[in-house]
């Protein structure tokens, strides 16, 4: 199960962080934010690989690299790092690293998720789990992207701004879809049957839910409204300080939301 959870968050982290580059156009930021952010994406997907290669292993006998679908994994990780070298001295090939993310994404999903859907809530739990992915890779994002106004502080303030009200739009959208999840499905449970997952989370099975609803959805988002007022004050340095916090607390609530999801098949 930690082996599952490590891979999910290691390889979902991989694949969406690229996305909010977006965010910052090369006109305004200096190349080298690109080194680092597309560096960090592969060095996390490849332990994400790593540790899905080494299970296997130790499962099979067998040391297999493109076990699964861990050829499409390590070929579009090369990708990043061919990019990365290539364009050292170029500007990046946004749209090419968006549709490398995406192919990711498609891939995990595919890996992870029940795609037999047969319901609109099947969808809907899908939705809700890769929120959660965007949302981690979101926080941090934004704190990396607040540490580079302490060495750049003429950026403009709009960057962070921009990336702190897209991780609030990710937070309240998550949000909605677990009211919709928490009001109109129903979980199995060891203890009670089949029961609404509201009184689930009144039970005991369900009581470390809240911990994730706490930390990762309520919790995130005060300490993100706190953040956006405290940037419309320009002090970008205490907003990278709360930054700091609200990453500590997505990661608690999506490591809570992950276990969930794998070892009970609950989403939330």
């Amino acid at each position: 199960m930690i082996i599952n959870l490590s891979i999910i968050l290691f390889l979902g982290f991989c694949f969406s962080y690229p996305l909010f580059l977006l965010i910052t156009p090369q006109r305004n930021i200096k190349v080298n934010f690109f080194h680092f952010n597309l560096g960090l994406s592969i060095i996390v997907g490849s332990f994400g690989l790593l540790i899905d290669v080494f299970a296997n292993f130790f499962k099979t006998k067998e040391f297999d690299l493109f076990y699964g679908l861990n050829g499409g994994y390590f070929l579009l990780i090369i990708l990043f790092s061919i990019i990365t070298w290539y364009y050292w001295e170029k500007n990046y090939p946004i749209k090419l690293i968006v549709l490398i993310s995406l192919s990711g994404l498609c891939l995990l999903i595919y890996s992870f998720y029940n795609l037999n859907l047969t319901s609109l809530f099947e969808f809907i739990h899908i939705i809700t789990s890769i929120l959660g992915i965007l949302t981690l890779s979101s926080v941090m994002f934004s704190m990396i992207l607040g540490h580079w106004y302490l060495n750049i502080p003429n950026l403009p303030v709009r960057l962070i701004k921009n990336s702190v009200l897209f991780l609030n739009y990710l937070l309240f959208s998550r949000l909605f879809f677990n009211i919709i999840i928490i009001t109109f499905t129903k979980v199995d449970s060891s203890l009670h049957g089949q029961i609404s997952f509201f009184n689930y989370l009144q039970s005991f099975e369900g009581i470390m839910l809240w911990v994730g609803i706490l930390f990762g959805i309520v919790g995130a988002i005060i300490i993100n409204i706190l953040t956006i007022k405290t940037i419309n004050l320009q002090s970008i340095q205490s907003a990278t300080g709360l930054l700091y916090v609200n990453l500590v607390m997505i990661l608690i609530g999506e490591m809570v939301f992950k276990y969930f999801m794998i070892q009970n098949n609950i989403f939330l």
